[in-house]
């Protein structure tokens, strides 16, 4: 008995080693004006950037592009995820945080902590943006 569990507790400390060595729960590289600006013009076909609002824990970013779209980045296990808006888009403001809803229930909402005037400002924008559409 006393065999059977030494054993089962040398495989889990064997797998969780194996894990970390892989990298299998490593967090997604830090992100910045650039890399986000890239990812998005990567990811979405004809995405040409313009202004990056970068969430100040480099935890997500809003990147503005040619044409009046937009793209939501947030992380997604070891990688980033990217999602294009398409009008209208659901956003709300908490005191300095832009609240994004992606309007994909996959992906979900964004909050972004980017200063309560850029919130305000970029929240603005993503609402007239709906209206025109």
């Amino acid at each position: 008995m006393l065999a059977q569990t030494l054993i089962s507790v040398g495989g889990i400390a064997l797998v969780v080693l194996l894990a970390r060595w892989l990298g299998v729960r490593r967090p997604a590289a830090g992100l910045d004006t650039k890399a986000a600006a890239d990812l998005a013009e990567f990811t979405l076909a004809g995405f040409v950037a313009n202004d990056v609002a970068l969430g100040a824990d480099g935890g997500g970013a809003m990147v503005s592009g040619q044409g009046g779209h937009f793209a939501l980045i947030k992380p997604h296990g070891s990688h980033w995820a990217v999602r294009g808006l398409a009008a209208p888009v659901a956003v709300t403001v908490e005191n300095a945080d832009l609240i994004v809803d992606s309007g994909d229930p996959m992906f979900g909402s964004v909050r972004l902590r980017i200063g309560a005037e850029a919130a305000e400002t970029l929240a603005a924008r993503l609402r007239a943006q709906a209206g025109h559409q």
